[in-house]
């Protein structure tokens, strides 16, 4: 089980929660037409990327992209806008002005950013594993590269000692005033989910919430509407489950199991905290689909496993509702690509072929339109392999609108040219079926 899990989705058709058949009539027929489009430069070696963030690190208004390479020991931003320029395969944007930083990191996978300190600048949080492949070494640690006037930036390492580290989120869970962190231990046989306290000058105290290993996300987010942060959380690995941390105010957590998954090659995946449903409060959408859980049966098609689904938010209570099945989904972003006023599901994926040699791959990006209460699913025909694990939204050209930058993990050294950063553009154009 590694720390960078992936998913995708199976079957077709309109999805939702009464899953009757699609329409014979689906109205005019639309497609995404993705482009990828150079952000971060080109590489010959083998690409690991493995989040990327919209982040405003520099306190100018404007947010940076901001993403991990643990390979290469550093992360990495850049900043927005940037300019337009060409290569021989199409237009993209550059040269972006980027910074790297690797100065008291090991392999860092996820950033996060806050005023930790109260000096008016912004800290980047990072959450450095230590080691990427399974181990119960407790090399994993919290750095935290600190804001300044000027943009300097020196770093100190506040938690270490600790399990492979996958995450580390800002939010003050024990409403005093200043900013905690959550905290993902991953582990191997050993983790836990924890949040750490600032107890101010300088000084952390780390809580365990959940003495369980395979913690990929541990997000703080107000889930019942009464001021204070719970935290939803992933766990990924023999037991596969989305997890709610009640919070009292004071930062004492209650644990609820939301979804339980009795498969342990199910494989978690992504999980991130949006309003699926516009209905005033967060919602809980998730992915599965760990294309390297080992312990896949012989045999077994992954679109009947991995997939995408959400857990709906009614004042506090949550309901499981199944979007979509497909192989490799990792990341999900609300996106209006029909630009038709509403917000559709992108989602990313990554597949390994030779895991699944008697699956026939499909597109590393499908959407869902958002149809009423239903959801409509398009998959995208002659799109290049993009190997996007992760997405991020910035307003990369300069001009009013978001953009969608992926980050592309690439171990296997499959792509020719892989960028380290791609754009996608995602507008529509006439193609497929709605439904097949």
């Amino acid at each position: 089980m590694t720390i960078i899990v992936m998913l995708l989705l199976m079957g077709a058709g309109c999805l939702g929660g009464n899953n009757e058949p699609c329409p014979n009539d689906t109205g005019p027929n639309t497609d995404l037409a993705p482009h990828i489009s150079l952000v971060a430069d080109y590489s010959n070696q083998e690409v690991v990327t493995a989040n990327v963030r919209a982040l405003d690190i520099d306190d100018d208004g404007t947010n940076e992209i901001v993403f991990t390479e643990p390979l290469e020991g550093r992360i990495s931003w850049v900043q927005t806008p940037c300019e337009e320029g060409e290569d021989p395969t199409g237009t993209y944007w550059s040269p972006c002005q980027e910074t790297w930083y690797s100065e008291g990191l090991i392999a860092p996978v996820r950033t996060d950013a806050a005023d930790l300190n109260g000096d008016g600048y912004t800290d980047i949080i990072v959450a450095d594993i230590g080691i990427l492949w399974p181990s119960d070494e407790r090399v994993g640690s919290v750095v935290v590269l600190w804001g300044s006037v000027g943009g300097n930036r020196t770093n100190e390492t506040i938690l270490t000692g600790i399990g492979r580290t996958a995450c580390a989120e800002a939010g003050d869970l024990d409403g005093d005033g200043d900013i905690d962190l959550t905290l993902c231990e991953f582990g191997h046989e050993n983790g836990s989910v924890s949040w750490i306290e600032n107890v101010g000058d300088g000084n952390w105290t780390q809580h365990v919430i959940d003495a369980r290993p395979g913690a990929i996300h541990a997000v703080p987010f107000d889930a019942d509407g009464d001021g204070d942060l719970d935290i939803a959380a992933s766990i990924s690995q023999l037991e596969e489950d989305i997890m709610l941390y009640r919070n009292d105010g004071n930062g004492t957590f209650s644990a609820e199991t939301l979804f339980d998954s009795t498969d342990t090659y199910y494989g978690m995946s992504g999980l991130r905290i949006m309003d699926l449903d516009v209905d005033g409060d967060d919602d809980i959408v998730f992915t599965n689909g760990d294309t390297m859980d080992r312990d896949v049966p012989d045999g077994m098609d992954p679109y009947q496993i991995h997939g995408v689904a959400w857990l709906e938010n009614d004042a506090g209570l949550f309901t499981h509702h199944d979007l979509t099945r497909h192989w490799g989904a990792y990341d999900t972003l609300l996106y209006d690509v029909d630009e038709d006023g509403d917000e559709d599901l992108i989602v990313v994926s990554l597949q390994f072929e030779d895991l699944f040699p008697i699956t026939v791959p499909r597109q590393d990006v499908i959407w869902l339109e958002r149809n009423g209460t239903d959801w409509v699913r398009h998959e995208p025909v002659d799109v290049p392999r993009m190997f996007f694990i992760t997405l991020a939204q910035a307003d990369m050209d300069g001009d009013g609108d978001l953009d969608i930058v992926g980050a592309t993990h690439d171990p296997l050294a499959q792509a020719e040219n892989p960028a380290r950063l791609g754009e996608l553009l995602a507008h529509v154009e006439p193609g497929a079926e709605h439904c097949s």
